[in-house]
């Protein structure tokens, strides 16, 4: 079965909003794909409705429960999720079709069960993840399926890295299923995790399925959580902005020289300075801090830039030319009257 674009909305077929977590993803489709079985319907007409709205469901969550897969989508939309997109070397990044197989799918979420076997309501057992297949299936016993702990993993990323998104390589140990299908073995696996524009320390990545294997048990999911290395002249504030310590000279700050700047993703832009610059001095560049994705719009836009001012004045002046600075910048003097006081 080939089934292609029957969802128009992933976050709306869900039932989320698109700031939702990766646990509200997965909590909303386990929720919703129970409420329409197909299995579940009264009659042929529901059945069809719910046949229906089940692979919705199934698409929508293969998509946001793929963090590549919804990272596109979020920022391209349908468009680029089915036509793909161009990475920064030119090379064509996905083309998903949904294929219709919503049973794999449900399968591999639930653990061991049939979407579409003719069951009756009272074979479901009460824990989602404990069905009896009933006699449709010759009497099989219901399956006990236990969940195995998550692989937890620590990604460092520069701010460079965070800024212009990359794909970092990762190693970690699991166990895995032998070929009895009975023990396990420790292996030493290798992925690779797409980093997308605009990630924080805050960002965390669930890769179902490539946990730890067990006998007669789900396996666990790979949770990835990155971290962010600290940058020695950007540092990154209200997620989206950024803000750059400059250093300049007592002679520059009094001359207001431009500030010349170099970007996370090596642009040199030049930022003209209309005042004389003080150690209190703040310049806001718009458009130049970290990338931000908007919901509204599906684009990607970008925080501001803050640049402030290290001023470093000279370790020593002449007497003469000390009492030349002072005659020049001395303060007009101010009398106060009764008044102000």
């Amino acid at each position: 079965m080939s089934i292609s674009s029957i969802s128009n909305d992933y976050y709306e077929t869900l039932e989320l909003s698109r700031d939702c977590s990766q646990e509200d993803i997965t909590e909303s489709f386990r929720r919703l794909s129970l409420k329409y079985l197909p299995k579940n319907a009264k009659d042929d007409n529901e059945r069809k409705v719910f046949i229906r709205k089940f692979h919705q469901l199934c698409e929508a969550y293969e998509v946001l429960s793929d963090i590549n897969k919804k990272g596109i989508y979020d920022i391209y939309g349908l468009d680029g999720l089915y036509n793909g997109v161009l990475d920064k070397e030119g090379n064509l990044k996905g083309g998903y079709k949904y294929i219709g197989n919503c049973d794999e799918i449900f399968e591999n979420f639930m653990g061991n069960t049939i979407p579409f076997a003719l069951v009756n309501d009272h074979e479901i057992m009460g824990d989602e993840y404990n069905y009896a297949f009933g006699s449709a299936f010759g009497g099989q016993k219901q399956v006990v399926v236990t969940t195995l702990p998550d692989i937890h993993i620590d990604l460092y990323c520069t701010l460079k890295e965070l800024y212009n998104g990359t794909v970092k390589t990762i190693t970690y140990k699991k166990n895995k299923l032998s070929n009895d299908k009975r023990t396990t073995k420790s292996i030493e696996e290798t992925f690779d995790v797409e980093i997308f524009k605009g990630y924080d320390k805050n960002t965390i990545i669930t890769y179902k399925g490539r946990g730890n294997e067990e006998k007669d048990k789900t396996t666990s999911d790979l949770i990835v959580h990155i971290r962010e290395i600290k940058n020695d002249l950007f540092r990154r504030v209200n997620k989206n902005d950024l803000i750059y310590t400059k250093k300049i000279t007592l002679s520059q700050a009094l001359n207001s020289v431009p500030v010349l700047i170099k970007t996370l993703d090596d642009r040199n832009i030049s930022v003209s300075m209309d005042e004389i610059i003080s150690p209190k001095t703040v310049r806001i560049v718009k458009g130049e801090g970290m990338p931000v994705y908007d919901k509204e719009s599906h684009k990607v836009f970008k925080g501001d830039l803050f640049i402030r001012f290290n001023i470093i004045f000279p370790e020593f002046i002449d007497t003469e030319k000390k009492d030349k600075i002072i005659e020049l910048l001395k303060p007009e003097v101010v009398e106060e009257n009764d008044d102000d006081i």
